[in-house]
């Protein structure tokens, strides 16, 4: 007998279900406690958590065909709203966009969590992406601006940017990603000289400035992720005698088993030519998770996850020559390894736990969808 599960629920909507790069969208649904996850979205693509298997409505053709192309919820809608659900929480603005004639269909408030590239990429650089929901979002992004009942920005950093951008400051909050801290628990067994980077291997990540870096040190690099940047990084990795390895993408097990013997990461992250930007990377938040010390660049809102000379070290945004001062320090220094280690973690508890983050962000849902 299947156990009746009364909780109201939160339907999540991501289009794509999942991109291997956006751990933090399953992570929000799985750590949600007394609301019930209903992940919406308009393709499976796999990878998908235990605890999610069954919690999926992945739309048909032609539902997807009818919200992408015409704006039509209607037939997506009905399915969802046999579920009873108290909002919709979409994530990224383009797709908050997106599912604005859902949540309006189904007559409940729209939830958006704001993640960086959605309101760092110029109007222009969306009109020339080419991908429709970007264009779209570029041309008629005022809707939800107007009509969004709330805006979660990942960090600081973002909530300013959307605010100058024009979203409502009364309804635009910052809300940091939790992370799963059990999921990083094992004991670190750091091998020294080793620097972890982890990303999709795009101009904003810093990939390029990280390997020029390294270049000037003696350490090894392990670069998991893929991209449309990786073989001209591992053309530009081919005169540091092996010192360079590219994994590709890896499932989340095998990322926290790298961070478990990595010595330090390095997340140099820049603004891309296009304006592309970050707002808080969850890898950073893992990393604190995993005991592993970090060293960032001052970018977007990465500075609010890193003390420096604490938990890591925050170098100027493009300077490769300050970011391998760094990396050596770390490198000479197991005390300050494992002090840095320790702290790290225990920021990681103190300002990243998803259990703590999901009761927050639960309170923000019952004030915009209170219990009728």
């Amino acid at each position: 007998m299947v156990e009746r599960d009364d909780r109201p629920v939160a339907a999540i909507f991501r289009s794509p279900l999942f991109n291997a790069s956006e751990t933090f969208v399953q992570t929000h649904a799985a750590s949600l406690a007394r609301y019930r996850p209903l992940v919406v979205g308009l393709e499976e693509k796999g990878g998908v958590r235990p605890e999610l298997r069954g919690r999926l409505l992945v739309a048909t053709p032609g539902e997807r065909a009818a919200l992408k192309l015409l704006g039509r919820a209607g037939p997506l809608a009905r399915r969802i709203a046999r579920e009873r659900p108290r909002l919709v929480h979409a994530h990224f603005a383009t797709d908050g966009l997106l599912a604005l004639p859902l949540a309006e269909a189904l007559g409940v408030p729209l939830v958006t969590t704001l993640h960086g590239f959605d309101v760092s990429r110029s109007r222009a650089a969306l009109l020339r992406s080419g991908q429709l929901s970007w264009v779209r979002y570029a041309l008629a992004g005022g809707a939800l601006r107007r009509r969004g009942r709330l805006f979660l920005a990942v960090s600081e950093a973002i909530r300013a940017r959307a605010i100058a951008q024009g979203f409502p400051p009364e309804r635009t909050v910052s809300h940091l990603n939790g992370v799963d801290l059990a999921r990083f628990a094992r004991a670190p067994a750091p091998k020294p000289g080793l620097v972890l980077h982890v990303g999709r291997l795009v101009e904003k990540k810093g990939t390029a400035l990280l390997i020029d870096a390294v270049a000037r040190t003696d350490a090894r690099l392990v670069v998991i992720g893929d991209g449309p940047l990786r073989a001209r990084l591992e053309r530009q990795a081919v005169g540091l005698g092996g010192r360079v390895r590219f994994l590709g993408a890896l499932p989340p097990a095998e990322v926290a088993e790298w961070m478990a013997r990595a010595w330090l990461l390095a997340a140099p992250s820049l603004t891309a030519a296009d304006g592309d930007s970050e707002g808080l990377p969850t890898v950073v938040a893992e990393a604190a998770a995993a005991a592993l010390p970090a060293i960032v660049s001052d970018h977007s809102g990465l500075p609010e996850a890193v003390i420096d000379g604490e938990t890591g070290f925050i170098v100027p945004e493009r300077d490769a020559p300050a970011l391998a001062a760094r990396i050596e320090a770390l490198l000479a220094s197991p005390d300050l390894q494992r002090r840095m280690a320790t702290a790290a973690r225990r920021l990681a508890e103190e300002r990243f736990d998803s259990a703590r983050q999901a009761d927050q962000l639960e309170r923000l849902y019952d004030e915009v969808a209170p219990c009728a």
